[in-house]
Order: structure tokens, then C-alpha cells, then sequence
């Protein structure tokens, strides 16, 4: 079925089926992250897994139960942010979440199947996709049914609702990639010669309903951005920035033991004319100045 007939399908029944709630997604941009540069970067970046360290303990502790989940078209940098968010956690405290290719069964059963993959008391659990597929992907590319498809929009917040009453938190991050963006990243995985299996014939096909994906994604921001599971989209066309964004996002949603966000210690930036080593796709490059990395950048902002 082609897509802009879908497209003109799912309007016609959202408008007569789902209640859009007032609250609408929100965007965190934090002001020094803007044009950061690659040694900055690094520096807040330490300072903020620090702080995220001290968030897990927290969570431990006091035996909470905490959902991140990472939403965004192909290339927008959900596996990138989700190893930066665990990549110095205790590992014995987190899962990463990959969605692979779901069964029959757990296609009928979609909430249920991802009600098992929530997380315990004391835990940290990191979707790098995830039961929201079931508003994007899948109705624009035709993986669900229609049906299927409005079931999920009109449960989802009440299953969520129930949730954050049992206890769990739900970060829901949207990761808002330009299309210019996605292109270059997909030439990049297409000629590296570590990372072309990113890359597959399915990610053109999704890349070119671009903008029906942009309709299913304004229409999930519509419907399941409440007060209690708020979606908040960050900006992912420089990486390094939009890693930043995230991990500080999700610093300020719980005041845990040890919270220290103070502009003079999250917005230090080390001394610009130090020598410093970089690996861009596997490559070790060593002893570069402030100039050199620049030049460098522009490829480091997308990996």
C-alpha cells in the first residue's frame, strides 16, 4: 500500500479515535553544548558520567526502577547514546535493549512482550528502540496492521500511567536527525570497513518515507507525551552535543545523592592547546592540536 495513502488513512481514524492529551514534547538544549569542541566535549563528557555513576548507586539504593528510551530514525544515534550512557555503569545494573525483529507472538502481544523487558527494582534499563516502534516504524513501513496500530495509540498512555504508578520511570528521548545528516552517515557506514553491516537495503526504504515517518512521529508526540512520560527531543546531528544533551536530560529528572549540575563544573573546558590522541573509525590519530582536530570533526560529530 503506498505510503501517503497510509498516511491519509491513519489521519482520518486518529481524528475520530484518540484523545490528544495538552502536554506535547519538549526539547532539551543545553546553551554550552552549542558548537562544543572535541576536547570540551570530552571533559563535560567525564564530568557527566561521573554524575551518572552517582545516579546508578542512587538508584541501587533506593531500589528504583528506571526505562530510557531511545526513539529516532535510522542513523540518529541510538546505539551511540545508549553506549555512552552505560559504557562506565556497573555492568551487574543495566541492560541495553536491542529490538531485533519481533515474532508473530510478540507482535500480537506488543505491550505485554515489553512489559517483561521493564525493569527490576534497582535497575537501569536502556531501549535502543522500543515498544514505540509500534507508532513509528512499523505503521510506516506497514509492519502492523491498522488495527494494530490504533490499539497501541489508545493504550499505551494507560499502560504507561499504571507503570509510573508501580513504581518505574520513563525517559522517553527522541533523537531528531536532518535528513542531510542521515545521508552523509550512510555513505560514512557504506565505506567503512568496520561499520558498513549498519547499513542495509532496509534503511533506504526507510529513508525515503521520510516524510511519513515525520507524520507518525508528530502524531506520537501528540498522543503519548503526558505529564508522568513526557517525550523530550534532542537535536542529533552533531553526536557529540546531542550525547551531552542526553545524559545531562536525564541527570536532571531525579535528584539523587550527590547531584551536582552547577554550570562551573559541568561547562569547564580543558586547556585548547594541549596535544591529545583521536580515533575517527578505528584509525588512532596521536599528538594532534586543537587545529588538526578540527579538521577531524567534522567526522567525529556523526560517529
Amino acid at each position: 500500500m503506498d505510503g501517503y495513502f497510509l498516511m491519509v488513512a491513519y489521519d482520518v481514524k486518529l481524528e475520530d479515535n484518540v484523545i490528544l492529551p495538552e502536554t506535547e514534547a519538549i526539547k532539551h538544549d543545553v546553551p554550552a553544548f552549542r558548537g562544543i569542541e572535541y576536547l570540551a566535549y570530552r571533559a563535560e563528557l567525564r564530568v557527566l558520567r561521573r554524575q551518572l555513576l552517582a545516579l546508578q548507586e542512587w538508584v541501587v539504593e533506593t531500589g528504583q526502577r528506571v526505562a530510557i528510551v531511545l526513539e529516532g530514525r535510522d542513523a540518529a544515534g541510538k546505539g551511540s547514546i545508549a553506549s555512552t550512557i552505560t559504557h562506565y555503569l556497573n555492568p551487574s545494573g543495566y541492560e541495553i535493549i536491542s529490538q531485533g525483529i519481533p515474532t508473530p507472538q510478540e507482535m500480537r502481544n506488543w505491550l505485554g512482550h515489553h512489559y517483561k523487558l521493564l525493569p527490576g527494582t534497582g535497575r537501569i534499563s536502556v531501549f535502543d528502540r522500543s515498544w514505540y516502534s509500534r507508532a513509528l516504524i512499523q505503521p510506516a513501513m506497514g509492519y502492523c496492521t491498522m488495527r494494530q496500530y490504533h490499539y497501541f495509540m489508545n493504550k499505551v498512555n494507560d499502560w504507561e500511567e499504571e507503570l509510573v504508578d508501580e513504581g518505574v520511570t520513563f525517559i522517553k528521548i527522541y533523537l531528531s536527525v536532518s535528513r542531510d545528516s542521515q545521508n552523509l552517515r550512510f555513505r560514512l557506514r557504506q565505506d567503512s570497513d568496520l561499520q558498513y553491516w549498519k547499513y542495509s537495503a532496509n534503511d533506504r526504504k526507510v529513508a525515503e518515507r521520510w516524510q511519513l515517518l515525520t507524520y507518525f512521529k508528530e502524531r506520537m508526540f501528540a498522543v503519548t507525551s503526558t505529564d508522568y512520560a513526557p517525550w523530550v527531543v534532542i537535536e542529533s546531528d552533531n553526536k557529540q552535543q546531542a550525547k551531552l544533551n542526553a545524559v545531562h536530560y536525564i541527570l536532571t529528572r531525579f535528584e539523587y545523592d550527590g547531584k551536582d549540575l552547577r554550570p562551573e563544573l559541568i561547562y569547564q573546558a580543558p586547556d585548547m592547546d594541549m596535544l591529545t590522541d583521536v580515533v575517527v573509525d578505528g584509525v588512532l590519530f596521536t599528538g594532534l592540536n586543537r587545529d588538526q582536530i578540527g579538521i577531524l570533526e567534522r567526522i567525529l560529530i556523526h560517529e
